[in-house]
């Protein structure tokens, strides 16, 4: 049981870090527009399950950022909508 809690936090970390990094690369291809839902909610996906792997790990440091780029990615969203 164990050793599945571990592979699960594992792939978490991982899943977390696959969709920021799409989300910067198809911005950066110009396949995203960084004011898209779309990029916007990749962000908003890896940032959450980069701060549940952080925190499962006890890395305060990451959690923290990771949190404030949520924030900030929410935001971002929130006034996307608002302009709708």
């Amino acid at each position: 049981m164990m050793m599945l809690q571990k592979y699960v936090r594992e792939a978490v970390g991982w899943l977390g870090a696959f969709f920021s990094l799409m989300a910067f690369a198809l911005n950066s291809l110009s396949m995203l527009s960084s004011q898209s839902v779309q990029y916007l909610a990749l962000n908003i996906l890896g940032s959450f399950l980069l701060i549940v792997y952080a925190v499962l790990k006890k890395a305060p440091a990451s959690w923290v950022l990771n949190a404030i780029w949520l924030l900030i990615t929410a935001a971002a969203l929130l006034k996307l909508y608002q302009r709708i």
